[in-house]
């Protein structure tokens, strides 16, 4: 048996999805599995939020205590006090006996040596294993935290539901570019619509659209009044499942200019190439392993210059455009591969921990 320690919707994001898709993956495989969710929910404030996480962290340790028989824990790493928990976590585990499997997905702790993650790396004993995102994320890990460290490089590839990708035809012309995610500022929403503003000043016709659920109120007004002065931009609010589908089938290139600090390697941007759809996105965390060096943009998406360029270009040459698209399926056709290894890889983990 598996204990799965983790956040699991609700709320949607990252890490709570690969979450949920992770303990799927390990199901279907034939494993039994435990939950000890440590999500705090649609919390209406910040007070609430860490009460209602402090909560389910109790919850979690209640579930790790209750079934002694489970031989490892997997636990969805935090990314910031967050860890404090998960120390706890760890101890109760390590008192337990338990090998621990630590899922990665922020790369907060690893700009610079976290005193909470060295600790939690030494209570957890010799058998630990590390799953990482990318070669970097790995890389940096043994840097920081130690030589010793097993590490395994595991994408969130392996957790895409290819049934809810829809394919984008490779036969198109250039119409619409979009931004999809937990909409705020750190995530580059209004470096999108200085993109947007950009486009229109240089004669673009193209349209614009923008989905996910906003921070606050205060940035779906700011969405709503920018898309105004700027026109041909449409807030379509938040998507999910089949609407996420028909949403990404309705652009050709996806724009993620996220300054995001814990960014790490967004499923939006494989949702997105595994539907056909082009990517350009910051260079933070895993992405460049993503994204093509050419549509790049730097750390804080602080130079729009190039990948506007890159954009009127398409939008004035058809011929460019089909480049561009043949580039896409092309990576699509490697993904799946990839997805195919890192599934397996994944399940192997656990059929065998210690020889990793």
């Amino acid at each position: 048996m598996i204990v799965v320690a983790g956040p699991l919707p609700p709320p949607v994001h990252g890490a709570a999805l690969i979450t949920k898709r992770a303990a799927d993956t390990l199901r279907a495989a034939g494993f039994q599995l435990a939950f000890g969710d440590t999500s705090p929910g649609d919390a209406p404030d910040r007070w609430r939020h860490h009460f209602n996480r402090a909560r389910a962290y109790v919850r979690c340790g209640r579930t790790v205590l209750r079934h002694p028989e489970a031989s490892i824990l997997y636990l969805s790493l935090s990314g910031g006090y967050g860890l404090l928990y998960d120390l706890l976590v760890v101890v109760l585990a390590r008192w337990l006996g338990k090998t621990i499997a630590f899922h990665h997905h922020s790369f907060a702790y690893l700009t610079k040596r976290n005193a909470i993650l060295a600790s939690i790396v030494r209570m957890a004993g010799a058998d630990q294993f590390h799953i990482a995102l990318c070669p970097r994320m790995a890389t940096t890990l043994s840097e920081l935290y130690g030589k010793h460290l097993r590490t395994v490089v595991i994408s969130n590839l392996a957790f895409i539901d290819l049934p809810s990708v829809e394919l984008r035809s490779y036969d198109r012309t250039f119409s619409s570019i979009g931004y999809l995610s937990n909409i705020s500022l750190e995530k580059g929403i209004d470096r999108f619509l200085d993109l947007m503003a950009r486009l229109r000043k240089s004669g673009s016709g193209l349209t614009a659209r923008i989905a996910g659920p906003c921070a606050d109120l205060e940035i779906e007004h700011y969405i709503k009044r920018r898309a105004n002065e700027i026109g041909g931009i449409e807030y379509v609010g938040p998507v999910y499942d089949g609407a996420k589908v028909h949403f990404l089938s309705s652009i050709d290139v996806l724009v993620f200019p996220t300054r995001y600090v814990n960014e790490a390697q967004p499923v939006v941007i494989y949702e997105a190439q595994m539907g056909g759809v082009i990517v350009a996105a910051s260079n933070r965390g895993c992405i460049a392993n993503m994204v093509p060096e050419k549509l790049l943009l730097d750390p804080r998406a602080s130079d729009l210059d190039g990948i506007a360029e890159q954009i009127l270009a398409w939008e004035k040459s058809v011929a460019d455009f089909q480049i561009a698209l043949n580039e896409a399926e092309r990576n699509r056709a490697a993904l799946l591969v990839q997805r195919g290894d890192d599934a397996r890889k994944f399940v192997d983990l656990f059929d065998a921990p210690a020889i990793r």
